[in-house]
């Protein structure tokens, strides 16, 4: 019987670590999400969306007219990166219902992609991807999560990904305080295994 950690081995994870501040709740569930995956022997590699270069759109329907985007900046190696990840995972607090500034950039920039595939007729190479989303939200509103996940559904979608697995928290502000939340971190590394075997079982269909 061949030994799972071989075939994860081939399996690429890309955590996108969204909040503005470094080593929040968001991104300590990231972590664990990650450790998850690499238990497995997944190739795993996080990406501060806040850190990384992000300029926001320009709206010049330049990727409409010709292939690519006229900004000269990180977004298209950032993207042909998460392009060639078999796991996309979103980490992101929730302000005003939605994800912060600099991820909301991030989302605004994969028009390019958008174009690619709907104006200039172009799929994006491979299988689909498994998209895994992790929202923590301060308040207990009721639709909290209803706007993000649709934004995140359609982000996905020109990432050629879709939404296999969440996790969603609510209540949580105070730096590290996600740690407090029973079985909070332990949920998430364990999400990560998870992902990481169906990526294994898609790559075998």
């Amino acid at each position: 019987m061949p030994d799972p950690k071989s075939d994860a081995s081939a399996v690429k994870v890309i955590g996108l670590a969204g909040s503005p501040r470094a080593g929040g709740n968001s991104e300590m569930l990231l972590d664990r999400f990650l450790q998850g995956a690499a238990e497995q022997g997944a190739q795993i590699e996080k990406i501060r969306i806040a850190a990384a270069g992000v300029n926001p759109c320009r709206a010049c329907n330049f990727c409409s007219k010709q292939e690519g985007c006229v900004q000269n900046d990180s977004v298209p190696e950032l993207m042909e990166k998460i392009l060639d990840a078999d796991v996309i995972c979103l980490a992101s607090p929730i302000f005003f219902y939605t994800v912060p500034s600099q991820t909301k950039a991030l989302i605004d920039r994969s028009q390019y992609l958008w174009a690619r595939k709907y104006v200039h007729k172009k799929e994006p190479p491979g299988r689909r991807k498994l998209g895994v989303f992790i929202g923590v939200g301060a308040t207990r509103g009721e639709k909290l999560f209803e706007g993000v996940l649709l934004t995140v559904k359609y982000f996905f979608d020109v990432l050629n990904a879709d939404i296999t697995g969440k996790l969603l928290f609510k209540s949580v502000d105070e730096a590290g305080a996600i740690a407090d939340v029973d079985g909070a971190l332990e949920s998430a590394r364990r999400l990560g295994a998870e992902t990481v075997r169906a990526a294994i079982d898609r790559a075998g269909e």
